[in-house]
């Protein structure tokens, strides 16, 4: 058995699979699609997201790399959560099946009445913590933007507003200090002819 998922996992032992599934968002992710498609599409269906006739597992991990991507979607991390809780699924035929007994006779004997869908919850629940991180990162990445956008456009309306209002060629505020100085200077001189 354990021959059998090495082989479709590529060459991953069990024990690999089950430390990626805790420490690898990408895998972790993947395996859930990989193990219950159909249960991960009904869920994105019930979320009414776009998604295209009889999905690949690749459109269904788009739509959660799509909404951890989404920094402006308050909601995203428990969409997300919605998509990827779905029913472990022993008798997958690919790499994520066959792991029932195995997570049993991994647990420790306090944990050994936990169901295998429970352990299953407990390496997802790692993988949601890791999402609400990568989201929280594009959350501050758009905020970054935003501020640096309305920076831009604070310099680009400064400019605008003293070429609006320059005279002659030169800001309005050096052309009245020119004025000024100029006017001071006529002054001087007048005052300075009276003697």
């Amino acid at each position: 058995m354990q021959n059998r998922m090495a082989e479709q996992s590529g060459g991953l032992t069990s024990q690999q699979i089950i430390e990626l599934l805790s420490t690898d968002f990408e895998f972790g992710v993947n395996f859930i699609i990989d193990n219950n498609p159909d249960a991960v599409e009904n869920n994105i269906s019930g979320l009414s997201l776009p998604l295209p006739q009889n999905p690949s597992n690749l459109q269904m991990r788009e739509v959660v790399d799509t909404l951890l991507q989404d920094g402006t979607d308050e909601t995203a991390l428990d969409k997300v959560s919605e998509i990827l809780h779905v029913p472990y699924n022993d008798g997958a035929t690919n790499y994520t099946g066959g792991f029932a007994n195995y997570l049993q006779t991994q647990q420790p004997p306090s944990q050994a009445n936990m169901s295998v869908g429970l352990m299953v919850a407990n390496l997802v629940g790692g993988i949601l913590n890791t999402a609400g991180t990568i989201w929280n990162s594009y959350k501050q990445e758009d905020i970054m933007e935003l501020q640096q956008e309305m920076l831009n456009e604070q310099y680009a309306f400064e400019l605008d507003k003293i070429e609006r209002t320059k005279v002659l060629g030169i800001p309005q505020s050096v052309f009245i200090a020119v004025i000024g100085f100029i006017m001071f200077v006529v002054l001087i001189l007048f005052l300075s002819n009276r003697k």
